[in-house]
Parts: C-alpha cells; structure tokens; sequence
C-alpha cells in the first residue's frame, strides 16, 4: 500500500503543473491555477498528511488527478 501524500507533495504537485502561490498567511496558500482563473487553498504542514476529504476537494479545485 502506498504512503498518503504529504501537503509537501501537494504543493509540488501544483508546482509541477504550473500553479503559482498567490500568498501566504500562517500555514494557508492560495495557489492559483496557469491562466489564473482558478484558485484553490492548501493549509498544512510541508510534513504532515493529507487527510482524504481535503485531498479530494483539492483535486476537485485544481483538475490533477495524478493526487493520490
């Protein structure tokens, strides 16, 4: 079984696709998709796991499938 996927994970992840980090306050992000009409927050700590409920509505926000 695979380990679940770190917030670090996520945020490379988005990297990776092309998001940008529009801003930053305490452990919230708001990345913003390529063309900028999307946006979605990560809130969490580079190391800790990503629960399963906040991993789906980050895919749902940002279209990467490639999350799991």
């Amino acid at each position: 079984m695979p380990m679940p996927p770190t917030y670090r994970d996520v945020r490379r992840a988005l990297r990776n696709a092309g998001w940008l980090k529009l801003r930053q306050r305490g452990s919230h992000e708001v990345w913003s998709s390529p063309d900028g009409s999307l946006r979605v927050t990560v809130a969490g700590k580079d190391s800790d796991t990503v629960k399963s409920g906040m991993l789906a509505e980050i895919r749902r926000g940002t279209g990467l499938g490639g999350l799991r």
